[in-house]
């Protein structure tokens, strides 16, 4: 009934009902309200800035029907921006069929709560959660950021309004809302337009949309720095404080990623270095009224310490850069790794005793809810450890002296050590680390298994290389249902398999390719010109060999938009689980069943 519906607030009201001196009372339709659906008049309230949810509208005040929301115009990639084209696919990608999306308030909580679990405090901290979710529930959330959540959050929902469509492509309605959205408030920067742009670039990064994933992490970028967002302005809260220093800071580690993906170095900040000052632990689970800001050093700062760590990678990528492109000799090289080991060995010695790795630890933050927290800020490093590393794996290089030997040993232990950490957050509760940025730390730590397989000589190292190989594969074999762009992650280890395997090639040195390899999870690496007999990631026959099939991006969206898509590995693991554990099959033998799984 009209008399129960709530009123707007006169800054809220439309301008219909401002300009006629009425009550602007919300309509059964989200975009309009009771006048101006009435007088069947366009309502300035539909999809603009800053749009809020009407928490206690009916259920059906939520419904959002593709056909009825704008189609959005992606913003446009400046050619700028970009160092490697991406070449278009030789049969265009089909979309799966439009499918109606309601998003009832009862699918907007339950997509936001997954949202915090699985994305959020893992591939950037934007939000204080409590907040967000007292602003969801009396509809004051951003309409932008409800959308985009409720995007990224559909891959991981069981609710059965996505019964029978595939997990990437449950949130496609979400997205395109969210992109008008964003669009229609790009020329004014806020916080608010910030944090939707780096939601949108990690929802567009997922889809393995490179090139317009740049462009939100520019924009995010340029309106950060627009406002300042190192300065805390007067009169604002603990809360509007924190949000604007983890929001910055989210979005300088999303710039490290980025211009890594882009082969450029990353921009420098405009201001010294500005961290979170409240305890993780105490944002993450604290209400608003009990946080403070806290300088000692013996709070929990895990997105402190995953910043420094990121410094050092940004050093490392360089490092490898330089070797791959005949800059330095590898001798060079070897005395320069002495000294980005010991600024690793600081990180690690920098950590308290309550967030170095161990189970206790594990165990403790995961009953805070920040598992995935502190096992992302252990996998980093040990990713950063196994790339410094992974160029004294070539045996062919004629370097055998103890150093060559000590230095190969410790890439084989990082790789190792990253598989553990996946095991472990597939097998402990609140723990899943589900982004698909780990897609590509676990392809290169697969690589370095693989490398084992083929090259090693102990056959216990060699056993333990197939089992982490096999967990490897069960965790991007589960992680590619939801994300496309691990697809191309695991292209990549076949490649990687032919050059090893390939006498005229060698994929450590030339042309830049392994510095490419190791920190451009994005960038197409078969664009380059290639010495490795025209080996391309498009060219099924050659990468896959002459018995085997590799699915282009394309066939393999249209089949995961299919109704009867794969729900998880399943029986087919268990079977392929037990035949490659079969001690008499050759390295090479397994390997080939692998991939071959794995790319099917």
């Amino acid at each position: 009934m009209a008399g129960d519906r709530p009123k707007r607030a006169r800054a809220g009201a439309c301008q219909n009902c401002r300009v006629r001196k009425k009550r602007c009372v919300p309509g059964d339709r989200l975009d309009q309200c009771q006048l101006c659906e009435s007088l069947s008049i366009p309502c300035s309230l539909s999809l603009s800035p800053g749009q809020h949810v009407p928490s206690n509208l009916p259920t059906r005040s939520l419904q959002v029907r593709e056909e009825d929301a704008p189609t959005p115009k992606p913003l446009p990639a400046r050619p700028d921006l970009v160092l490697f084209r991406e070449k278009q696919p030789r049969e265009a990608q089909r979309e799966p069929p439009r499918v109606e999306i309601v998003l009832t308030n009862e699918l907007a909580l339950e997509l936001v709560s997954i949202y915090f679990r699985y994305i959020h405090n893992v591939a950037h901290t934007l939000f204080h959660e409590a907040s967000f979710m007292m602003r969801l529930k009396q509809g004051r959330a951003f309409m932008v950021h409800v959308y985009a959540m409720c995007a990224l959050a559909a891959r991981f929902s069981h609710h059965r309004a996505f019964d029978e469509i595939a997990p990437h492509a449950r949130g496609k309605s979400f997205a395109a809302t969210a992109v008008t959205l964003l669009q229609q408030q790009s020329m004014y920067a806020s916080l608010q337009t910030v944090q939707a742009c780096v939601l949108l670039a990690t929802l567009i990064g997922g889809d393995g949309e490179s090139q317009t994933k740049q462009v939100y992490d520019r924009l995010a970028r340029q309106h950060a720095e627009i406002l300042s967002l190192w300065v805390m302005p007067d009169g604002i809260g603990v809360i509007d404080r924190e949000e604007r220093r983890r929001t910055w800071l989210s979005v300088c580690i999303a710039d490290q990623w980025s211009s890594a993906n882009l082969s450029v170095e990353p921009v420098p900040p405009p201001a010294q270095e500005v961290l979170p000052a409240v305890d993780d632990v105490e944002f993450h689970t604290y209400d608003p009224e009990l946080l403070r800001e806290d300088y000692a050093s013996s709070r929990c700062n895990m997105w402190s310490h995953m910043t420094r760590a990121l410094e050092i990678y940004t050093g490392i990528r360089g490092l490898l850069r330089r070797l791959s492109r005949g800059m330095i000799s590898f001798d060079t090289y070897r005395v320069e790794v002495s000294s980005w080991r010991q600024h690793l060995d600081r990180w690690t010695e920098r950590l308290p005793e309550g967030m170095v790795y161990s189970t206790a630890n594990i165990k403790s933050f995961a009953t805070q809810g920040l598992g995935r927290t502190f096992l992302s800020m252990h996998i980093g490093y040990h990713h950063f450890q196994q790339m410094l590393y992974f160029p004294f794996l070539d045996a062919r290089a004629g370097n055998k002296a103890a150093q060559q030997g000590y230095n190969a040993a410790q890439c084989r232990s990082s790789a190792n050590i990253v598989s553990e950490i996946i095991q472990c957050s597939t097998g402990t509760k609140d723990c899943e680390l589900n982004h698909f940025l780990y897609g590509h730390i676990v392809m290169i730590s697969s690589c370095v298994h693989l490398y084992t397989l083929c090259f090693g000589e102990e056959s216990a190292e060699q056993s333990m290389a197939r089992r982490r190989l096999l967990s490897n594969f069960e965790y991007l074999m589960r992680l590619k249902l939801h994300w496309p762009i691990v697809e191309h992650f695991v292209k990549r280890l076949r490649i990687f398999q032919t050059l090893c395997q390939s006498s005229m090639s060698d994929p450590f040195a030339t042309e830049n390719w392994m510095a490419r390899f190791l920190t451009e999870e994005a960038s197409k690496l078969s664009e380059r010109q290639s010495l490795f007999h025209d080996v391309d990631s498009d060219d099924e026959a050659c990468i896959a060999g002459p018995t085997e099939k590799i699915e282009t991006n394309g066939s393999f969206r249209s089949r995961l938009s299919e109704s009867t898509y794969p729900k998880s590995p399943g029986t087919e693991w268990s079977t392929l689980s037990s035949l490659l554990n079969d001690q008499n099959m050759t390295s090479e033998a397994f390997v080939n069943n692998a991939l071959g799984w794995l790319l099917e």
